[in-house]
């Protein structure tokens, strides 16, 4: 998991409804619809999404609380419509006092993974998974129908992985490029996935792409014109300030916003899932 720093989410809480509003005019889908298409867009988890109580614990392992972090979380989870609060004591603590306070479920992060988990359903959901997912619906969103289109995706790690799946389900044609070759291999011979060789290939090979890196401005204005779309779930953003500042319309970024609200909405789908497999196993 890329570490976030305070800078890049301090202003999460009062842009809330700026950027729901910036989604729906990119996307035609606000924060809680593109978060729900991420999780397969059944609208029968949205009871689930507006009952339960989600504990956010502080945790002090590795590099320590990222400050303004939780307080974000808790805004994000709220906007979407769930109960949730942050907890006042961390780690051990922190989880005791979520559970006497009447939490069902808990949103946890350290340096190496940011989980939700459900505690009567006994599953969980990771950041990275679900931030992929999440901007591939958004770039799906913008896009339109994507059968027969190509769409690039930078960066084969899990953000990027998950996006080419679900952008895939969607009918694309995946060109994929990584820095490092042996993370695309996963993908080698799979119909419908190209391994492009170089990253001037993979630029040149769609307008609609998918940057999911941790590489700074490795789009610039020299690969974009009216026709592209971005989506960049990477932070560092790998969307060059040139392009942000020229084309904000046609890239879709957010630090956090997205990937937290898509993990809320997949979790309410996983534990009703597991939840049903339980009670007919009982049955």
């Amino acid at each position: 998991m890329t570490r976030l720093t305070e800078n890049d989410i301090q202003h999460i809480r009062r842009r809330m409804a700026l950027h729901d509003e910036e989604l729906t005019s990119q996307t035609g889908y606000g924060l809680a619809g593109l978060a729900m298409l991420a999780a397969g867009g059944d609208s029968r988890f949205l009871k689930r999404l507006h009952t339960a109580r989600v504990g956010i614990i502080p945790l002090t392992t590795g590099q320590g609380i990222i400050g303004g972090f939780s307080d974000s979380v808790e805004a994000i989870l709220s906007y979407i419509g769930m109960d949730c609060f942050v907890t006042d004591q961390p780690d051990a603590a922190g989880m005791a006092e979520a559970v006497e306070r009447g939490a069902g479920q808990i949103f946890i992060a350290d340096d190496l993974t940011c989980t939700m988990i459900d505690l009567h359903a006994h599953c969980s959901v990771e950041n990275s998974a679900c931030t992929g997912r999440a901007f591939a619906a958004a770039l799906a969103a913008r896009a339109g129908d994507l059968h027969h289109r190509s769409v690039t995706v930078f960066g084969a790690g899990v953000v990027g992985r998950e996006g080419a799946e679900f952008l895939r389900g969607r009918g694309a044609d995946i060109v994929i490029y990584d820095c490092d070759p042996a993370r695309t291999e996963v993908f080698r011979g799979r119909s419908h996935f190209y391994l492009a060789g170089s990253l001037d290939e993979a630029l040149a090979a769609s307008n609609l792409y998918l940057e999911a890196t941790t590489a700074p401005n490795l789009i610039g204005l020299d690969q974009v014109d009216a026709e592209t779309i971005i989506a960049a779930p990477g932070i560092p953003c790998g969307v060059s300030p040139a392009v942000m500042a020229r084309h904000a319309q046609q890239v879709i970024h957010d630090p956090l916003e997205l990937g937290v609200a898509a993990m809320a909405c997949t979790l309410q789908a996983e534990a009703a899932l597991h939840l049903f497999d339980e009670n007919q196993k009982i049955g």
